[in-house]
């Protein structure tokens, strides 16, 4: 037997096809309006979480204190550069802390807003969005900066690693670019997990193996050479390359390494196009 939609159900349908009409026509100022609450209230929720606040801040330059430590201030050799201890980990840790707070704590927030409905509730809202998705993709990047000038200021006041003027531009470029890239990674890597109990075991098992074999955890220097050429195919040790170059360029040696940025940014522009085609608002069947 066929049943007729009541007037209710038709009121309800129309309803929401009008909303999400209203949505696309909201004008550029309201846009802007929107995502800077939307980013405020990201931002909000994630310095009230202690947690959070433990493992994007302070645990990087707990890493830092610990590395320097174990491997001394003395200099590292290799590749035809000499670089103190202590300057190398706060470039690498500065890596860590980027790839940290865009990529694995995305992936992490990210799974578990979308399995616990919330995406899905509140795509339902008269809010655009595109609005929400680019709220947590900036509040990612903007925490990814704050804790990389974390770890940059105490590396100048507590082991006197500096870059000159000149390299300012480079470093603040890099860190940006590889916020950008690592972000739109993180977004890729939300739409093939799950379950809320597999994001934070992918993310880092995606992570971790980089972080090793790219030089963040242990000096490049002492990696076997079989291990650099694999670690060179992933953006991480790009990334921790153009971080170091501000801090090590002198005489005729660029502070730019160009190269390595646009590799990053090429991962970040794969990262984008894969997430653009498995990115989902509902909660995934496992």
């Amino acid at each position: 037997m066929t049943v007729l939609p009541t007037t209710a159900t038709a009121t309800a349908t129309t309803f929401e096809f009008g909303a999400l009409s209203e949505r696309h026509a909201v004008s550029p100022w309201r846009s802007a309006s929107l995502l800077r609450h939307q980013v405020k209230y990201e931002l909000l929720s994630v310095f009230r979480n202690r947690q959070a606040r433990f493992f994007m801040m302070a645990m990087p330059v707990g890493f830092l204190v610990l590395f320097c430590a174990i491997f001394g201030n003395g200099f590292f050799h290799g590749d035809g550069i000499s670089v103190r201890g202590s300057t190398y980990y706060v470039a690498s840790l500065t890596a860590f802390g980027i790839v940290d707070a865009a990529f694995m704590a995305l992936v992490i927030g990210m799974v578990e807003a979308r399995q616990t409905g919330i995406l899905r509730r509140r795509q339902a809202t008269p809010q655009p969005s595109w609005v929400i998705v680019a709220g947590r993709a900036v509040t990612a990047v903007l925490t990814a900066m704050a804790t990389a000038t974390v770890l940059l200021v105490t590396g100048r006041l507590a082991y006197g690693a500096s870059t000159p003027l000149s390299g300012l531009p480079a470093l603040l470029t890099t860190v940006v670019v590889g916020s950008v890239a690592f972000c739109f990674l993180g977004f890729a890597i939300t739409g093939i997990v799950r379950s809320v109990q597999a994001a934070q075991p992918v993310a880092m098992a995606v992570a971790m193996p980089l972080f090793f074999i790219s030089g963040v955890f242990v000096p490049w220097v002492i990696i076997p050479r079989w291990l650099q050429h694999v670690a060179e195919l992933f953006p991480v040790r790009h990334l921790l390359t153009s971080i170091l170059a501000p801090f090590i360029s002198h005489g005729a040696m660029s502070t730019w390494r160009v190269g390595d940025l646009l590799i990053v940014a090429a991962w970040g522009a794969g990262g984008l196009i894969v997430a653009l085609r498995t990115f989902v608002w509902a909660p995934q069947d496992i």
